[in-house]
């Protein structure tokens, strides 16, 4: 199999038989404004929306809260249109226009982003950034008591966070300076980064 992702675009005229109508989707498309008006919960979410930009390298510890599930994740960004994302045995490539979701252990890739395959995680692809930044607009809006800002340290670097009451508990974001997630704990999920750099590990957009 073509270890590329030209081999895979050119692979999936033959899935796309097989693969056809939208993807389940596991994040919130549910649209909300930019900003919430609470300024601790607008800091974090300054961070979050602007991942795209940076150049990082991060792994993940991820807690499935239903069912005890530990898997873990890494995240390698060279630019905002060639990144990879990888939970447990399933990576998704994007490398220009072209894109991959392959499993690793063999090798298969289907030539398009594919949620489903960690559906048994309980988040998407995107959690790093992107998504959880519409988890944190959605917690947001839920609200009922003051959100609380602070900084820790994660994974060697400083961390801005901010803690959102909700109805049945407090949910807890954190983003680096560099707008990746460094930790998250609501009832469904604990996620936090466990070592990150600006290093681009080229090996991590292979297929397999």
């Amino acid at each position: 199999m073509a270890s590329g992702l030209t081999g895979v675009v050119l692979a999936g005229a033959v899935l796309a038989g097989c693969f056809t109508g939208q993807r389940p989707s596991f994040e919130s498309t549910e649209p909300l404004p930019t900003e919430t008006g609470n300024a601790d919960i607008d800091a974090v979410l300054e961070r979050l929306d602007s991942v795209s930009g940076s150049v990082f390298s991060a792994d993940y510890d991820i807690l499935t809260k239903m069912g005890n599930v530990d898997s873990t994740a890494t995240v390698v960004q060279a630019r905002p249109d060639r990144r990879s994302i990888t939970i447990n045995d399933i990576r998704f490539l994007y490398d220009d226009a072209a894109v991959a979701t392959c499993e690793l252990t063999s090798g298969e890739c289907e030539a398009t982003i594919n949620d489903a395959r960690v559906s048994n995680v309980s988040l998407g692809h995107e959690f790093y950034g992107p998504s959880f930044a519409q988890r944190l607009r959605v917690d947001a809006s839920r609200r009922v008591a003051e959100p609380r800002g602070y900084t820790i340290t994660q994974a060697g670097q400083q961390a801005l966070c901010v803690d959102v009451p909700v109805t049945g508990g407090t949910v807890t974001y954190c983003a680096l300076d560099n707008g990746a997630l460094a930790r998250y704990d609501g009832a469904d999920l604990f996620i936090e980064m466990t070592e990150t750099s600006d290093a681009v590990d080229e090996t991590k957009f292979a297929t397999s």
